[in-house]
């Protein structure tokens, strides 16, 4: 999980609230729509809001952050593009981000950089939140992020042990430089040329950054 940075809402979304200020969420015409969950996977880099798996316009589901009520249902700030939180089939014990969530409130909150500051994640793919028993409750278990039996984990490992093999095929036995550091924590923290960011990127930044600190 990383920091999101909202964009304005795309303009056929606000047409059609503009257009139509008493409508629902449901209400809104499969095109606005379409651009709407556009916009979302654009400001997030084609990312979950949550477990930072790869979504792309096919498995996306627009999620509303606080539970959707009449004020918040057609707010922008309120909706995240999140993935189908499935994972070793559709089991319930295994289902994830905002399919285990359902109406529950979350405390942390992605949008937060104070909430981002407190994530970190340890070598086996645990992502937790240093000293914050509300926010690791959130983690593990309203988003499930931490399932062990599920995927989440280990997909997240896998991300870290590809990063420490680049980092001995470049330097070998030598300690990676400030340098060699800084300019991969620039990729990672970057888009691509199709504006996605690396999948489960927030283990490989948490990680360069330690190496920084320990430097």
């Amino acid at each position: 999980m990383i920091q999101i940075h909202k964009n304005n809402p795309p303009k056929k979304f606000q047409q059609f609230k503009q257009q139509n200020p008493n409508s629902h969420f449901d209400d809104m015409p499969s095109e606005v729509k379409a651009e709407l969950r556009h916009s979302l996977l654009e400001e997030q880099g084609y990312l979950c809001a949550y477990c930072m798996r790869r979504i792309h316009d096919g498995n996306t589901k627009i999620e509303h952050y606080e539970p959707r009520n009449a004020q918040n249902e057609m707010d922008y700030s309120n909706l995240l593009a999140v993935c189908d939180g499935t994972s070793r089939g559709n089991l319930p014990q295994h289902q994830h981000c905002d399919t285990k969530k359902a109406n529950k409130y979350l405390r942390i909150n992605p949008q937060n950089a104070d909430h981002m500051k407190c994530i970190s994640y340890r070598t086996d793919g645990t992502i937790y939140a240093k000293d914050n028993e509300d926010f690791n409750n959130d983690l593990s278990s309203t988003l499930n992020l931490n399932d062990e039996y599920g995927y989440l984990k280990s997909n997240r490992k896998s991300a870290l042990d590809k990063l420490k093999k680049r980092f001995c095929q470049e330097c070998g036995d030598k300690s990676a430089s400030h340098k060699f550091i800084e300019k991969s924590l620039e990729f990672y923290l970057d888009n691509d040329e199709n504006n996605q960011r690396q999948e489960y990127c927030g283990i490989l930044i948490d990680y360069l950054m330690k190496r920084l600190r320990q430097l």
